[in-house]
């Protein structure tokens, strides 16, 4: 088998060489929206650039291109052609094609387009229809054929999902009017063959009548009255009638009960009875071979087998035996008018590239500057557009698989391709029927388009490239296994592309240094006996299993108190916890619950409105949402909160894995587990890109069309904001003896070291110079959610921080000194330490982890009786009288003692914390840092909320880790905090020559301001105005200026102009400005 295969890849190839001359040469595109007989005359052929029509072959192929991939659909197929008194006459099919099989008249509707194309070219050899010799006895003068006629109308997709379309709603007392004109003079039944569907929760029928005739009658079974139950019935009919000689019109009238019931049609075929005797111009077919009677008049062309058509000698004989014929007089074939000059340039490059980047003309300049940003990264990557994948693979024509026969070609030529990023939107309505948002690239559209449940859109068609793949039946014996990692990007605009591709350049160009940067966040709903905790737990044991080195978080809901609201219970404990969880930072977020197209959890902790009020996120996640239709990014209408993570400015996510349909539980559980387990796995040393994690994962969970929907929105090359390299921990000791340890006791001090590794070949990295971050975590506590609608749930959690510090990584090696506090579950069990580090120079970052055993206790022999000592700043001052005009103050915490600052929070009160008057206390202690690889003085910087207009009293609490407790009290007074205050700006340059940029800063930090920048001249007259809208803002406003050309067609003159800042709070609507003069020179 793997020989034959060879063999066909050996084939293809050296097609693809035969192909670049060809490809090279001039061509040009035709459309035809009928099937027929069609000519180029000799005069055309040297205005066109041929020296004459016997150097022309026409290529193309009839209807939609297949889905089961095959080698020869890689090159262009060629078809034959008659030269005839200086014409050259050709056989083509119209976009929708319908043919005789067992079962009747089967008719294959065009997906993409409503009239098709082909291609003319110059070719030393081109492909002649070959003559058949016609039989010398007659034929049957009443043998039958059949000239076929049909109708479709694409007004209705039902369930805006799928590829079948239906005519309008045809409800009680309605009818469909359809006007045929047919005759016949043979008086022979007529074939009537289609599809109806009924849409009624009770037993319906559908008529077809001609006049008060009924013709035809079909019954509906009733369908269920659920959200997830199919939405419609289908029944083929398929019926022989005699309406004497002609049929002028149908019509298809319903009955049913209910004003939601309604009958639709699918299509219809007619096929028209035509005796040997009866035979004119047309085309005419059987569903068995029979004998023709010739023509001496006409053209006979035998033309069942569309490649090889034969041409019949009438001179020869008086019959032919064939199943499919086109009869035509040359005198009446008109000649093809319109001729487009394209180009085959994709058949001649000689590209092969690791990426793939497909695109939308409108969206070149994104994909381009995209393409940059990988090559400097060392990935081979490719652009091409929509456009020129039609003309070079599709003929012309928007068809899907021409998108992936490209795909393919590129594949099977060095297999060098791994990921395929479609950049643009593409919808369910390919043909712009309903309006909405653009379909720029298409997407794979389901056959199934009335069960919600098994309809799906899926971009994994164009991984299918393996030679045989691509049928892609609708059941669990048609899956088939990706080849490559393939995402899409659903921008609809240059604004969104460009906002995407930023993300991507930030991201990995720009690593976090954040406690949380390798975090992984589990989001799982509540209810439902608390499936999806326990799918998320079943997640969280697999990572701590596994890849220890990953700190986890669990934003459970049930473990927040939830409140009664207008549309049933909210929980804004549970929203300020996700949103605080964003705001910090963490890798990955993965959801598992009930959502929708715009909101996770029905108490709706996340819904897209939400993203206008958050502010800038430094690290965006990448999000695994095991949801139902959260990610539905192909619809013309609806914006998908997935879609809105994606293009909101500077916040939302890197990328999502998403459902786009509804699903059921137990699928998201094995597609999110295929995912966990393969998400941080290593090839060759290296994390793996999102594309082979997606292709992976959809690989290890295939169930048929139940995991089809679930789609990569983002870029495949992408990998993961990870360290490359690995900080091996070598010693562990007691700190004051020097002997190892391979326990971790309270009052213990350990010296620890470590050193920076390839993790590929363990070699040491002496180059590495840099910082280094390190957190030990006890081991896990017991956590009970509350209950509130399954029963209460118990989980472990990483709870306690034992230490965190930051020291110096010189010449690839690492020292770190920490004191193990009293506070800490004596009982002995495996806690966590992980380190980060950072090489300053070269931006390269390692990690690594140790999950050492701790428990147990030295006895208390420390000479520490003093608590740590306190130096805070508020806002820049360390010293009073400290007044303040804003609620938010800024804190700077310096914290020494000789045994350290306990932040484990396990001995009740015994934390870093702070209180403003007697509100509520805010405990610290996860985000005190020590410093210089030690453990005796570290750092707290943080913002404090909750001062109020007037005297204000804050308490600063902090323990030492043997038990020594430090408190310290300030006065502050916030004066002027009621309004609105712009405290300081500045305009710089002022004197100007092309840019000025202005600074302000404000009493309101934290608070949603809009912003308003406004240039006036002497005279009043204004020159620009900018608003800007700031979600939390920052007290002091920077990037923010007034290029000289902007919304400007030439430069200001010089002079002196007055400028004018406003502030207004979206709190309270109180307002500031200032002014002042800008001049230019």
């Amino acid at each position: 088998m793997r020989d034959k295969i060879t063999l066909w890849a050996l084939l293809v190839v050296l097609g693809l060489f035969s192909e670049l001359t060809q490809a090279q040469a001039q061509f040009f595109q035709f459309k035809i929206k009928d099937q027929g007989v069609y000519k180029i005359s000799a005069d055309q052929a040297p205005k066109l650039g041929f020296k004459s029509l016997s150097e022309i072959s026409v290529f193309g192929f009839p209807g939609m291109l297949p889905q089961k991939l095959d080698p020869k659909q890689l090159e262009l197929q060629e078809i034959p052609a008659l030269e005839l008194d200086g014409a050259l006459y050709f056989y083509l099919t119209g976009p929708n094609s319908i043919a005789f099989s067992e079962a009747g008249l089967a008719y294959s509707h065009h997906l993409f387009a409503d009239s098709l194309s082909f291609l003319i070219g110059k070719n030393d050899n081109p492909l002649r229809i070959g003559e058949k010799t016609a039989n010398p006895e007659p034929a049957d003068q009443n043998q039958i054929w059949y000239r076929i006629t049909s109708f479709k109308e694409e007004k209705i997709n039902l369930i805006n999902s799928g590829r079948v379309w239906y005519s309008d709603p045809i409800r009680q007392g309605q009818s469909l009017n359809i006007i045929l004109g047919l005759q016949t003079p043979t008086d022979s039944p007529w074939l009537l063959q289609g599809t109806l569907m009924a849409h009624s929760f009770s037993e319906s029928t559908m008529r077809l009548l001609t006049g008060n005739e009924l013709l035809g009658e079909v019954s509906f079974s009733p369908i269920p009255n659920t959200t997830y139950g199919i939405k419609g019935r289908e029944v083929n009919f398929k019926w022989q009638i005699q309406p004497r000689n002609s049929l002028a019109q149908v019509r298809f009238t319903f009955q049913g009960s209910g004003s939601e019931s309604s009958g639709y049609l699918n299509h219809f075929v007619i096929g028209v009875p035509f005796s040997n005797s009866a035979l004119e111009e047309g085309i005419f077919e059987s569903q068995d071979a029979g004998k023709i009677a010739l023509k001496p008049t006409l053209q006979t062309w035998e033309v069942s087998d569309f490649f090889n058509p034969k041409a019949i000698n009438v001179s020869q004989g008086q019959s032919a035996s064939g199943k499919k014929w086109l009869l035509f007089s040359p005198e009446k074939v008109p000649d093809l008018k319109q001729f487009k000059d394209v180009s085959l340039e994709l058949r001649s490059r000689n590209s092969s590239p690791e990426l793939l980047i497909i695109t939308s003309p409108a969206l070149l300049s994104s994909a381009n500057k995209l393409a940059s940003h990988k090559e400097r990264m060392g990935i081979q990557t490719w652009v091409v557009t929509t456009d020129e994948i039609y003309q070079s693979f599709g003929y012309g024509n928007p068809d899907l698989s021409a998108i992936r026969n490209f795909i393919a070609s590129v594949y099977h030529s060095e297999k060098k391709l791994e990921n395929v990023l479609i950049l643009g939107k593409g919808t369910f309505d390919s043909k712009a029927k309903l309006g909405g948002r653009p379909n720029l690239v298409p997407i794979y559209s389901s056959r199934e388009s009335l069960n919600p449940l098994t309809t799906f859109s899926s971009d994994d068609y164009f991984g299918l490239i393996g030679w045989q793949q691509g049928e892609w039946e609708e059941s669990r014996d048609g899956d088939e296994l990706l080849q490559i990692g393939v995402g899409r990007l659903p921008a609809i605009n240059y604004q969104e592309a460009n906002e995407m591709v930023e993300k991507i350049i930030r991201y990995e160009t720009s690593p976090i240094r954040t406690p949380k940067s390798s975090s992984v966040t589990f989001f799982a709903d509540d209810a439902d006996n608390n499936i999806h905790i326990r799918d998320s737990e079943s997640h969280s044991k697999f990572l701590t299993e596994n890849h220890p080195e990953f700190l986890q978080e669990k934003l459970y809901l049930d473990r927040f108190e939830q409140e009664k609201s207008e549309t049933g219970q909210s929980s804004p404990q549970a929203k300020s916890a996700l949103q605080r969880t964003l705001d910090e930072g963490t890798l990955v977020m993965n959801f598992i619950g009930h959502g929708n197209e715009t909101t996770l959890t029905v108490e709706e902790i996340f819904k897209v409105s939400d993203i206008t009020d958050w502010a800038k996120q430094d690290q965006l996640a990448l999000w695994v949402t095991a949801t139902c239709e959260f990610g539905r990014h192909d619809s013309p209408f609806i914006r998908s909160g997935a879609e809105e993570l994606l293009f909101a400015h500077e916040k939302g996510a890197v990328g999502l894995l998403t459902t786009g349909r509804p699903v059921f539980s137990s699928v998201n559980f094995s597609i999110n587990k295929a995912f966990i387990e393969e998400v941080f796995k290593k090839k060759e040393g290296q994390f793996q890109d999102l594309g082979e994690i997606f292709k992976n994962t959809k690989n290890q969970s295939l169930n048929g069309p139940l995991n089809r929907n679930f789609s990569l929105l983002g870029d495949p090359s992408l990998k993961l904001a990870l360290p490359t390299l690995q900080i091996k921990v070598t010693s562990i000791e007691d700190g004051k003896s020097g002997v190892s340890v391979d326990t971790l006791k309270a009052l213990q001090e350990i010296f620890l070291q470590g050193e920076i590794l390839d993790p590929l070949t363990g070699a040491f990295q002496a180059g590495f110079n840099g910082e280094f971050q390190l957190e030990l975590r006890d081991k896990p506590a017991q956590v009970r959610t509350l209950g509130d609608e399954s029963n209460s749930y118990e989980f472990g959690e990483e709870k306690i921080l034992i230490f965190r510090g930051q020291g110096k990584i010189e010449s690839g090696r690492l020292e770190a000194r920490f004191f193990i506090p009293i506070g800490i579950n004596t009982e002995f069990g495996k806690g966590n330490l992980r380190i980060r580090g950072w090489d300053t120079q070269s931006g390269d970052q390692a990690m690594g982890s140790l999950m050492p055993l701790i428990g147990g206790s030295l006895p208390q022999e420390s000479l520490d009786t003093t608590g740590p000592e306190i130096n805070l700043k508020l806002n820049g001052q360390a010293t009073g009288p400290f007044v303040f005009p804003t609620p938010i103050l800024e804190l700077e915490g310096l914290f020494s003692d000789p045994s350290g600052i306990n932040v484990s929070g396990f001995i009740n009160g015994h934390d870093l914390s702070i209180q403003v008057n007697d509100q509520p206390l805010i405990i610290l202690n996860e985000y005190f840092l020590a410093l210089e690889g030690g453990y005796n003085k570290g750092i707290l910087n943080t913002f404090i909320p909750g001062f109020t207009e007037g005297k204000n009293i804050l308490t600063v609490r902090v323990w030492d880790n043997v038990g020594n407790e430090s408190v310290q009290k300030i006065e502050i007074e916030i004066k002027g905090s009621n309004e609105l205050q712009i405290l300081n700006h500045k305009v710089y340059p002022n004197p100007a020559s092309s840019i000025a940029n202005f600074e302000i800063s404000h009493n309101r930090p934290g608070e949603n301001i809009n912003l308003s920048l406004s240039v006036y001249s002497v005279t009043g007259q204004i020159l620009f105005l900018d608003t800007f809208r700031l979600v939390r803002a920052e007290q002091n406003i920077r990037d923010l200026s007034w290029s000289f050309l902007q919304n400007q067609t030439k430069y200001p003159a010089k002079g002196t102009y007055i400028y004018k800042l406003t502030l207004q709070s979206e709190t309270d609507l109180s307002a500031a400005s200032v002014s002042g003069k800008l001049v230019i020179q």
